[in-house]
């Protein structure tokens, strides 16, 4: 069992060590895989998010959600407790900690599915973010949604991930080789 900040450090730095070729092509694998996941043609509503920093690339992902006629929401960090989430109308700031988000009135139904970003992530489906609890939640508020996390295959951490009450699995975790239910 590894405990969060180790599994933070570690894959943190695996992740910045991914070439870009690398990075591109196993984001068109985890794409291709998504796009065939039954939890997630036949929905209305989908929250993704907007790649930063080395994570898979969400610029497909994002722009097919949009064109297939799905309400694609992103999020947005207002505060130290809290994200909420935008409707993509193609309007974006950059945020403190240096990521583009969209900017406009907080989106109030719910959501279908949430692609989730995370750090590290085991095979039992145990995910470390960025240590602020964001994502646990805003996992809360949607209880209904379908959480689907895209990850590299070096993100996963075999050995297990040390957990607490607050953290909130993910319901799939796909990677470029692999799809973990």
């Amino acid at each position: 069992m590894m405990n969060k900040k180790e599994a933070r450090t570690l894959i943190k730095e695996r992740r910045m060590n991914l070439s870009k070729e690398y990075i591109d092509v196993a984001s068109d694998k985890i794409f291709e895989k998504l796009l065939q996941n039954e939890d997630f043609k036949n929905v209305k509503t989908v929250m993704s998010y907007m790649d930063f920093k080395n994570e898979v690339k969400t610029d497909r992902i994002n722009t097919f959600i949009k064109n297939s006629g799905k309400i694609l929401v992103l999020p947005k960090v207002v505060d130290k407790e809290t994200m909420i989430v935008i409707e993509d109308k193609n309007q974006y700031i950059v945020s403190p900690f240096g990521n583009k988000e969209p900017d406009g009135e907080e989106y109030k139904g719910s959501i279908d599915v949430i692609i989730t970003p995370g750090v590290a992530f085991d095979r039992d489906k145990n995910r470390v973010g960025f240590g602020r609890g964001y994502y646990d939640r805003f996992f809360v508020k949607q209880p209904n949604a379908k959480k689907i996390a895209i990850a590299f295959e070096k993100q996963i951490i075999d050995e297990g991930i040390e957990t607490d009450k607050y953290d909130k699995k993910v319901d799939i975790l796909i990677t470029e080789d692999e799809i973990i239910k």
